[in-house]
């Protein structure tokens, strides 16, 4: 099922998005932990079939919090005006997936002068918890831009996957000066991009490989 939502409160009341792909509204009933007692499956993982063309990786920081970030080719640590970041939070089902949402909300009032949010939505995606949630920053404390961020949770088997679309800009009141191209292109990768295994009740997408 696919979902249409109005980001009036983060950006303006003229840009829309997809919310998730393979979802339903739920108002919140999936944000709890992983079922008790869920198997753990093995080849479990992402699978981002429409990842954009000509991004290149740009960090990536092992470890129980598995970090990979991803620019536009030409792009730079310092530069970037586009990222793509994954986090890979391995053996995490503790947590309910709106802390996240939580979490992120609370580093960004701490970071920026003027914060807006969008409604968090949950439903399902490829039969695993999930939920999407914008966030944007209107002016960096540390720099003079601003942020808009996208970002897509699933909690897998015992993974939780996060994986967010963001773009800095200038420093905005009303809206981010943002292609609504580019605003389509993020919400059709992020709607894509869903956690996988072999197991019948979560296919992977046709030739995808593991990311």
């Amino acid at each position: 099922m696919m979902r249409r939502c109005v980001l009036s409160a983060v950006m303006s009341a003229t840009i829309a998005c997809t919310a998730f792909a393979q979802s339903s509204a739920t108002g919140g009933s999936n944000l709890g932990k992983a079922a008790p007692g869920r198997q753990a499956l093995a080849d479990e993982h992402i699978a981002m079939p429409r990842f954009p063309s000509g991004w290149v990786e740009l960090s990536k920081q092992p470890g129980s919090i598995e970090v990979v970030e991803y620019v536009p080719q030409g792009q730079t640590a310092s530069t970037w005006r586009e990222k793509i970041s994954l986090e890979i939070h391995h053996e995490t089902n503790t947590l309910p997936i709106d802390a996240y949402q939580r979490r992120a909300l609370g580093q960004m009032r701490e970071n920026c002068v003027g914060v807006v949010e969008g409604r968090l939505q949950s439903g399902l995606n490829n039969g695993f918890p999930s939920a999407f949630w914008t966030l944007g920053c209107k002016r960096d404390k540390r720099g003079n831009f601003g942020e808009t961020r996208y970002t897509k949770a699933v909690q897998g088997s015992v993974t939780l996957y996060m994986l967010s679309r963001t773009w800095r800009t200038e420093p905005f009141t009303q809206a981010p000066q943002i292609r609504q191209g580019d605003l389509d292109d993020a919400v059709t990768f992020l709607t894509s991009s869903v956690v996988c295994a072999s197991a019948a009740q979560h296919p992977c997408p046709t030739a995808a490989a593991p990311k």
